[in-house]
């Protein structure tokens, strides 16, 4: 399937009702849970491919068909600011690349950018093997684990070691990072609200926890920060880049101890849980799939032998990626982009207004069955090189444009030589006492809401 025409419809499109149903399964129960994906699916089924509606007094366009995507992205992206949510997470992220507006955030980005280089991303396979491998030696053969836990504690190591030459090791630290991306994704109903910055001033728990979390990162960041100014260098890690960069086009610039904090925080936040969260959810699909799960241990058993991957492998390792790849299709870690629109312009003919929010949800255009037949079947095949055929903008799990994610390549060899090495020497499969099955919590990430229960069992 190479494309299919807009489905713009006139009079309803343009004009989605903000009415009571819409919003009463939009705001049933907690704000933003499993009620507001899915509400984003079934606007975009009764209302086509641009979905307009007022919440809380706001306009709000919803495009969910890639040629409004690629405009919105690529053609129309300066007339956006960053959306409500990334906004207001400034007071708790500070000015990093997911929270900062130009030219302030094309400055930070060509910074960090050579942490993030074919040749650097390179050196890093060899630590995403091994902690591959380590991240099961304490596992049992027959016992039920929280994979998901296991995969937040690999992501922790890989980006500490690749991006900030830390060796994450300790039981407290690891703990401290989870509590601390644990009250960051309980953000986004607050940053929904109207007079959001006033509930953050509030002494509520959830607030208390995210300021603790908050603490707790900035002790640990601006310990490593001080170290570093003590005895600077390149230790080949994004943080000596962040700390020795210069700007090409104002060479006396260097960055602040204040801006590095806010960028070593928002990739080790965003960097870490998002690819715990794809490799979860593969670990569950391939759990459910045996057949499929075997093709991927039959490759890595080919590709790997016996030892650790390496950056060498990934490229070989063709059948995994596709896994991957339909993975980050069914669940993508983004599930939606939202920009905040800051000069008035039009799209398909209907006006924008400055103020207006528009989104581009990555789950529903992932799950189209104009692009992906039978969406949502678990089928790696969709993306063999010879089937690749649909619009560019029908997959798009790290966005695109000048806001493209940073660390795409890193995520994309880390998800794909972990997920080789568990299973090439694990096999994975449902509890028997059928508590498999997984929730999904759509809070700044797509996540799985209780964990991912399986089943593990040693190969011989």
């Amino acid at each position: 399937m190479t494309d299919a025409a807009l489905d713009i419809r006139p009079g309803r499109s343009a004009a989605y009702p903000a009415g009571p149903p819409f919003l009463t399964r939009l705001l049933r129960g907690r704000l933003f849970r499993l009620n507001a994906i899915e509400g984003l699916r079934e606007a975009a089924t009764q209302y086509g491919d641009l979905v307009h509606s007022r919440i809380f007094g706001r306009h709000i366009y919803q495009l969910n068909h890639p040629a409004l995507i690629e405009d919105f992205l690529i053609r129309d992206a300066s007339k956006h600011h960053r959306g409500l949510v990334m906004q207001r997470a400034r007071a708790v992220l500070g000015e990093g690349l997911l929270t900062s507006e130009e030219p302030l955030h094309m400055r930070q980005r060509r910074l960090a950018q050579p942490a993030f280089l074919r040749q650097r991303i390179a050196a890093y396979g060899e630590v995403i093997g091994r902690n591959s491998l380590a991240i099961s030696q304490n596992w049992q053969s027959g016992a039920v684990r929280d994979v998901h836990e296991d995969m937040l504690e690999l992501a922790l190591r890989i980006v500490g070691k690749c991006l900030f030459d830390v060796d994450v090791q300790s039981r407290r630290e690891i703990m401290t990072v989870s509590a601390a991306v644990d009250a960051f994704m309980e953000f986004l109903p607050i940053a929904i609200l109207p007079f959001s910055e006033q509930i953050q001033r509030l002494p509520l728990p959830v607030m208390k926890r995210i300021h603790k979390g908050q603490a707790d990162m900035d002790a640990i960041i601006y310990a490593m920060i001080g170290e570093r100014r003590q005895s600077p260098g390149d230790r080949g890690d994004l943080l000596s880049m962040l700390l020795e960069a210069v700007d090409s086009e104002d060479p006396s610039a260097r960055m602040t101890d204040e801006q590095v904090r806010d960028e070593c925080l928002t990739i080790m936040l965003a960097g870490h849980e998002t690819t715990a969260n794809a490799l979860s959810f593969a670990l569950w699909l391939l759990a459910k799939h045996p057949e499929i799960q075997q093709r991927v241990n039959d490759e890595a058993s080919s590709v790997l032998g016996s030892r650790a991957a390496a950056a060498d492998d990934y490229g070989r390792l063709s059948y995994t990626t596709q896994v991957f790849s339909e993975t980050m299709r069914l669940y993508p870690p983004v599930w939606a982009i939202a920009r905040s629109c800051v000069q008035p312009y039009e799209i398909a003919g209907y006006p924008i207004a400055r103020g207006a929010i528009v989104i581009a949800p990555q789950y529903v255009v992932h799950r189209d069955a104009r692009f992906y037949p039978d969406p949502l079947r678990f089928d790696p095949e969709r993306f063999a090189a010879e089937k690749k055929d649909r619009p560019r903008f029908a997959f798009f799990p790290f966005g695109a444009g000048s806001r493209q994610c940073i660390g795409e390549g890193l995520a994309w060899m880390e998800g794909v030589l972990a997920l080789a090495t568990m299973v090439r020497d694990w096999r994975f499969s449902l509890p028997p006492d059928g508590a498999g099955e997984v929730e999904l919590q759509p809070a700044i990430s797509l996540r799985p809401k209780h964990g991912v229960r399986l089943l593990v069992e040693r190969r011989v």
